[in-house]
């Protein structure tokens, strides 16, 4: 037997009564395709990160189990077809998940009201003041670059003619 995870999002639309009701059907489902439940825990209802079938909130519940790596396309299968689910993602489970506590927490997007509300304060709290120390000063050496004397504007435009004047090829 191999060691799984199931997520899955339960609409917001069902009472907490409901929700319970579906998460023992589904670790029904489960044990029917002969795995073994270990974990079946509803983690709270929370804000999505974008609606899915209209829905913006939804409860998310995670199952443990073990069971034959053959039953798994089946039971992958049934949870797409089951109406009270949203999404749901099923993985092989990394080693101590099972001991690991989740904690949800609603989505809220970046350039939000809220968002803003939330960094403002924390800002805030953590700014400290800035201390400048003084940059030490290095005597660099004077750099090596040809000094070109100033030409005047009449100067300037006769050298720009003489360029012009021929080919502009031949002068570069």
């Amino acid at each position: 037997m191999k060691e799984y995870e199931l997520l899955y999002i339960v609409p917001a639309q069902y009472t907490d009564i409901e929700i319970s009701k579906i998460q023992e059907k589904i670790h029904q489902l489960l044990e029917s395709t002969g795995a073994k439940v270990l974990r079946d825990e509803n983690l709270g209802k929370v804000r999505l990160a974008y609606p899915i079938k209209t829905q913006r909130h939804g409860s998310y519940i995670l199952a443990h189990f073990n069971a034959e790596p053959s039953v798994i396309q089946d039971l992958n299968r049934r949870l797409t077809l089951t109406e009270e689910i949203l999404r749901h993602t099923l993985l092989v489970r990394a080693k101590g998940a099972l001991e690991k506590k989740f904690e949800l927490l609603s989505y809220v997007a970046p350039l939000s009201e809220e968002a803003r509300a939330e960094r403002e304060p924390s800002s805030r709290r953590s700014a400290r003041p800035i201390t400048r120390r003084p940059i030490p000063q290095i005597a660099s050496p004077t750099p090596a670059v040809a000094q070109v004397p100033a030409m005047s504007m009449e100067e300037l435009d006769e050298k720009l003619d003489k360029i012009l004047e021929g080919d502009i090829a031949e002068n570069i």
